[in-house]
């Protein structure tokens, strides 16, 4: 597997994170919720949700936070995967396959 600071990884790594924000923006204003309504469902601020939105965190954030918005978006526990799955369909169509997956095909070894 490819190290961590590689510049593919690290363009993978953005891709996804900008692409879960867009998924959470897209199925939030399909349900008709603003962001306050959106705060107001899972417990976090605006302002951190709108930044997550944006992909515009500076810092890591828990898999719990991101647990509790895409319950309150209505993905119950056996269907979480599903969201997650279309995040990598949105990631491969914008950067391509994650990197680690170019790496095993190629047969690369790291």
């Amino acid at each position: 597997m490819k190290p961590r600071n590689d510049p593919a990884m690290q363009r993978y790594r953005e891709e996804y994170h900008r692409c879960c924000g867009v998924l959470v923006r897209q199925l939030r204003t399909e349900k008709g919720w603003n962001l306050e309504d959106f705060s107001k469902e899972t417990g976090i601020s605006v302002a951190w949700l709108r930044k997550f939105e944006e992909n515009q965190l500076t810092t890591n954030y828990s898999m719990r936070l991101q647990m509790q918005m895409v319950q309150a978006l209505g993905f119950g526990v056996m269907e979480i995967h599903q969201f997650y799955k279309c995040v990598d369909k949105m990631t491969e169509a914008s950067v391509g396959p994650p990197p680690w997956l170019i790496e095993r095909e190629k047969g690369g070894t790291s």
